[in-house]
């Protein structure tokens, strides 16, 4: 019976082909989706098109005669992953029209954007989504949490008083609106701080000049360490921090590394801003790890480290696992250093069949494929997706049984060449204008 139906569904994918769009397309890629989403809307799709790095083939889509019956949207980005960059993608708004479902066409649309992906030269692939199990099927992890904080605006601006964060000091930074001539130093602080992060993406000046454009936002503040020249020729006055807002949320707060007490300058300023617009409440967004989220806990708020977070969740796959390990071999290289892990060593990896090993010696560190050695681990898809990106928990994993080690040894430096990190996805580069 199941290979009937899957006979059956094959057939009527013959008969709907999926193409690549064409810039041609556009108009009615926008009515399907508006029609089955009930968005996105003009100005979002108009920005979707302006992405940087977007071609039109980035769509793949299912046409029943001239109509469209299916879509899905690869995007392109670079994610920071510690010390090195790692090529990723993507996927959008995926869907397929009310009466053709049923046939296995989504799973063709995801199958064939994953190949895209890997074609395109991306080693992972990332996504937002509220249906996991849809997704789970084709090797799709939930990887990542929500991080953000929540207090009352009045007792966090208190609190920063009290703290003398915002107060109290010789030289108070001026805080203003941001201005249009000013984006190099947005760039510069992003990239000041994305160094060594995990999961913030690469914004190149041309990223920066489509997310300012697409507004998703409401305000950038700006904090100068200096006068509020006028003149386009500010040579005295230096930005040292941007907080970006959107109603009661301050969606990203970054400052530069050597004046870090920028960044309680712009909350003060966010939360004043709460106040004067009659919002009691204020959130913050941004890592776990970061000071801030101390001083929401401070004021009675609550910190959230979350995986789900309004029926969504993250989800990653890894589209070329030995390239990607193999991406990583410096990495593995300074966390076995660090550890002084005894070599030579073997750490063999056994994932629902397929073999991967990561090969310790005191010169260097080498991946191959098709080796598991004495010392290995096994597991499934979803674990070791988590396992490489830093966000498998051990010892949940180990007590549920997930993880399976053949000596004491294999956990052991498992422990060391794969340890927790904190991959965080600022919520800037995915959010609707």
């Amino acid at each position: 019976m199941p290979a009937a139906r899957a006979d059956r569904q094959r057939r009527r994918r013959s008969g709907m082909p999926l193409v690549p769009a064409g810039g041609g397309d556009h108009p009615a890629i926008f009515f399907f989706l508006t029609g089955v989403f009930q968005g996105p809307t003009r100005n979002e799709f108009r920005a979707s098109l302006e992405d940087p790095f977007y071609e039109p083939h980035d769509r793949l889509l299912i046409k029943l005669g001239n109509r469209i019956a299916g879509h899905v949207h690869v995007t392109h980005r670079v994610m920071q992953f510690g010390p090195v960059q790692i090529p990723a993608a993507g996927i959008g708004h995926l869907a397929v029209l009310p009466e053709c479902r049923g046939a296995g066409h989504g799973s063709h649309l995801l199958a064939a954007a994953e190949n895209h992906m890997v074609r395109s030269g991306a080693l992972i692939g990332l996504l937002r989504t509220s249906i996991p199990h849809f997704f789970r099927r084709t090797g799709w992890a939930m990887c990542g949490r929500h991080d953000y904080s929540r207090a009352d605006a009045r007792a966090v601006l208190s609190g920063l008083l009290d703290r003398g964060l915002a107060k109290h000091r010789r030289r108070r930074l001026q805080i203003r609106p941001w201005r249009r001539w000013e984006q190099a130093a947005l760039v510069r602080i992003y990239n000041q701080n994305i160094k060594a992060t995990y999961g913030r993406l690469e914004r190149t000046e041309a990223y920066w000049q489509w997310l300012v454009r697409r507004q998703a936002y409401d305000q950038i503040y700006v904090a100068l360490d200096g006068p509020d020249l006028l003149e386009l020729e500010e040579v005295n006055t230096r930005i040292v921090g941007y907080a970006v807002t959107r109603g009661e949320k301050i969606i990203e707060v970054l400052a530069d590394p050597d004046h870090r007490r920028a960044a309680a300058e712009l909350l003060a300023r966010c939360c004043g801003d709460a106040i004067e617009h009659d919002r009691h409440g204020i959130v913050l967004h941004g890592p776990k790890s970061g000071s801030l989220h101390k001083v929401f806990r401070a004021a009675g708020g609550q910190n959230y480290h979350r995986e789900s977070d309004c029926g969504e969740v993250y989800m990653a796959r890894l589209l070329e696992p030995l390239k990607l390990l193999r991406h990583l071999e410096g990495q593995f290289r300074r966390r076995a250093d660090e550890a002084g892990l005894a070599r030579p060593l073997e750490l063999g990896l056994l994932v629902e069949g397929k073999k991967y090993c990561v090969q310790v010696n005191s010169q260097n560190v080498r991946v191959v494929s098709r080796r598991l050695g004495r010392s290995y681990l096994q597991m499934n898809v979803a674990d070791f997706t988590r396992l490489v990106l830093g966000q498998l928990d051990w010892k949940c994993a180990s007590a549920a049984g997930l993880v399976k080690a053949s000596t004491a040894l294999s956990l052991q430096a498992a422990r060391v060449l794969f340890p927790r990190l904190p991959l965080w996805r600022p919520p800037l580069d995915d959010l609707q204008a």
